[in-house]
């Protein structure tokens, strides 16, 4: 059992929830730039939260299901189709036999998460799938999806349970219950809890005050390794040479150039420029929803509340985790 990739879209890569425990070796832990949406797909399938999922940035993928299988499509960049059906997302779906299903542009959100009953059969490297591609590890030989990849399932799918679900005259069977959508991105702006960062007092009085009160705007040369944030410049107090330091995703670094940088999922470990600010981990997944010509805007919390927000999540997703048990 398996699906074929017809076209990667903008760009798609099969991701787990990352690759731990290894960053005192330089290696980044990559995985689900949005780890919320990633989990979800997997909890309505009823798979461990850190299967394999494709991950598609933005719009344009296609897939051939070649045979019958359940499916869950979460996160945003995208609405998703078989023929003139459109498929919702957050519920299980049932696929019949040599379906395709076809992405086209969504105004919200940036990346959307492909779960299948049961997991892709995909080999782990350091005890993740998770594609990174700079190294050539994980996924499929280390790269981003091509047409004409194929990904077999872990396991064979129950024909007959489809029975439970709402059936389309075109054989879709959909789930009557839909998952909450614990990630949703904002329309115009979208507002970042951060902390202040190791070396924020190292900057001028005006860049102190510009990070958490101004407007920024996401490049279109950001990737998975960081976003690029246009707007303020930001000035150290006095010009100095930093030894690298460890770093990961949520660190907002500030270039000899004044940019700031929000490390993402693919960052590196170490890194010598001045971070002056650390984005709430309960952010990371929202920011991943952000895409390109977005505009943020930095708002300052503490440590307290920082940890507050990222138990939230963690509760929010139990009590689906309960609510999806109890479905049957």
């Amino acid at each position: 059992m398996s699906i074929t990739i017809l076209k990667p879209g903008m760009m798609s890569s099969v991701q787990d929830l990352g690759r731990w425990g290894f960053q005192r070796f330089g290696v980044p832990i990559g995985g689900a730039m949005d780890k919320v949406s990633a989990s979800l797909a997997n909890m309505i399938c009823g798979n461990d939260e850190n299967e394999a999922v494709i991950e598609m940035t933005l719009h344009g993928a296609s897939f051939m299901f070649n045979e019958a299988a359940y499916c869950a499509i979460v996160g945003g960049g995208c609405k998703a189709f078989i023929g003139d059906e459109e498929l919702p997302f957050n519920r299980l779906l049932w696929i019949p036999a040599f379906s395709i299903i076809k992405t086209t542009a969504n105004l919200q959100g940036c990346r959307s998460y492909l779960s299948v009953d049961g997991g892709f059969h995909v080999k782990k490297v350091l005890g993740s799938a998770s594609t990174y591609t700079p190294s050539g590890i994980g996924g499929i030989n280390g790269r981003n999806l091509i047409t004409g990849d194929m990904l077999a399932f872990k396991c064979e799918q129950n024909l007959h349970a489809a029975s439970n679900l709402h059936m389309l005259p075109n054989g879709v069977g959909i789930s009557p219950w839909q998952t909450a959508d614990l990630n949703a991105a904002a329309s115009e702006i979208t507002i970042v809890h951060a902390i202040k960062g190791p070396e924020f007092d190292l900057f001028n009085s005006a860049s102190q005050k510009n990070i958490f009160t101004s407007e920024f705007t996401i490049s279109s040369h950001s990737n998975r390794m960081g976003y690029r944030l246009e707007g303020k410049k930001f000035t150290l107090e006095q010009q100095t040479e930093m030894a690298s330091t460890a770093v990961t995703a949520g660190i907002v670094q500030v270039t000899h150039e004044g940019d700031p940088i929000i490390l993402m999922a693919d960052s590196q470990t170490t890194g010598g420029y001045p971070r002056i600010a650390r984005v709430c981990a309960a952010d990371i997944s929202l920011l991943a929803q952000t895409r390109p010509g977005v505009k943020i805007q930095f708002r300052e919390i503490g440590e307290e509340e920082s940890l507050m927000r990222y138990n939230r999540i963690v509760e929010a997703m139990k009590r689906v985790k309960v609510g999806l048990g109890n479905t049957g």
